[in-house]
């Protein structure tokens, strides 16, 4: 009698934690089978060459995921292994994912502010910058992946951890591993991780952590121009390179994807890859922006709301909002601007919930104004859903949806024309 009543206290236990977490669970859940119904079977091969490169070429950014995979395939890496260590990688990425996501929603449940985090949450599962993107025919097998896995996870350690100290250094620890995973870091997610950083350093207005915060975010940029100026493989020709990483694994190499990054000056590359298609992504990127223009419209609105609650502290949102300019320079310097955009609407929902998850008062003020507005005006909201989930995700260089629906307007206007 005794052991049936302490396993049904027992049973009781897991249930009730089980509820706690059915957020995070149904957020997985419909993470994992989209990603396991959309799945590429193979990895796109413009990446494929960094998967056996190691420090044993020398001292640059993009070779820490070979390395440690050398580690376990010190000879050969078979393409299945890689794709697999990609797989396995997307979802420990979707499970620290919905356990942030839902770890904000569950935060905020009894609040105001609730409707519209969950608002925003939807948008952003449902829009073409969803996680999906990263696993689109194009993206998958990018480090794109590793790069958000570790913010992500410094996001968790924002949640969690109380100690400002063990917050600011782990920030620090995760950003100089991002960027030796790839240095694009600096440009996509770093901010992300500056609003960590300088929500941290603001919560006791501490001296020492203010120190503390400027140094780390002072070796991530000493880190990154070291990486950028300063590092180098040690290698022949282009082709003594492709023969050499073509040894270590049956994935495709992509010699042209090495030639542009070590072996062409930047002036060629800028000119081959930016310069060479630049009509065609300002024509396709006006396209992509106005295609999310429901999406710019909603965090315009809930920006100017959390500018306007901010009052003295004013300067510090405006720092949260204007770190968003880091992804100019990816934008200006290499064409991947789906990717680009896939990070950016990325951050603009993470921002949110992260700041959300901590109870931040200013934000939730603005949370409430954007659920007042969707009471008032729920249809165009839900309209704005079914837009946003009718949209294509990201693939490396566009959305899909853009030179379709650029033709079709196209189009479309000179039969009216015809018929004038």
């Amino acid at each position: 009698m005794i052991s049936t009543t302490k396993s049904k206290v027992f049973i009781h236990k897991i249930l009730s934690k089980c509820y706690s977490f059915r957020r995070e669970g149904c957020i997985f859940l419909f993470l994992l089978l989209s990603f396991l119904s959309s799945a590429p079977s193979a990895l796109h091969d413009w990446n494929s060459g960094w998967y056996v490169m190691d420090y044993s070429l020398g001292f640059d950014s993009r070779l820490l995921i070979g390395s440690l995979l050398r580690l376990f395939y010190p000879d050969y890496l078979p393409a299945e292994s890689a794709y697999t260590f990609v797989f396995c990688s997307i979802i420990v990425f979707l499970m620290l994912l919905s356990y942030v996501l839902g770890s904000a929603l569950r935060r905020t449940d009894k609040l105001p502010a609730n409707t519209a985090l969950l608002l925003l949450i939807a948008l952003y599962l449902l829009g073409p910058g969803s996680p999906a993107y990263l696993w689109t025919s194009e993206n998958m097998g990018r480090f794109d992946l590793y790069l958000i896995i570790l913010t992500v996870f410094a996001a968790i350690l924002y949640i969690k951890i109380s100690s400002v100290t063990m917050r600011l250094i782990s920030f620090t620890v995760i950003g100089l591993i991002a960027l030796c995973v790839h240095q694009v870091f600096m440009f996509i997610f770093l901010p992300l991780l500056f609003t960590m950083f300088v929500d941290t350093v603001s919560e006791k207005c501490r001296k020492s952590d203010f120190v503390l915060g400027i140094q780390g975010l002072f070796l991530l940029c000493v880190a990154f121009v070291y990486l950028q100026v300063f590092s180098h493989l040690n290698t022949g020709t282009l082709g003594d390179l492709t023969a050499l990483l073509s040894s270590r694994t049956d994935l495709n190499v992509n010699e042209t994807a090495l030639r542009y990054e070590y072996f062409c000056t930047i002036d060629t590359a800028f000119y081959e890859l930016m310069l060479n298609q630049l009509p065609e992504r300002i024509r396709y990127g006006a396209v992509t922006i106005f295609l999310l223009s429901p999406l710019a419209l909603i965090y315009g609105y809930l920006w100017n709301r959390i500018l306007k609650a901010a009052g003295a502290e004013k300067l510090k949102y405006s720092l949260f909002l204007l770190s968003q300019l880091c992804f100019v320079p990816a934008f200006l310097l290499a064409i991947d601007w789906g990717r680009w955009f896939g990070a950016f609407l990325t951050v603009q929902a993470l921002q949110i919930v992260l700041l959300a998850a901590k109870k931040d008062a200013v934000v939730l003020a603005g949370l409430t104004e954007l659920r007042t507005c969707f009471h008032k005006h729920p249809y165009m909201f839900i309209a704005a859903g079914f837009w946003m989930a009718s949209l294509s995700k990201f693939q490396t260089t566009l959305m899909p949806d853009a030179p379709v629906f650029f033709a079709s307007v196209y189009k479309l206007l000179r039969t009216i024309l015809f018929l004038l």
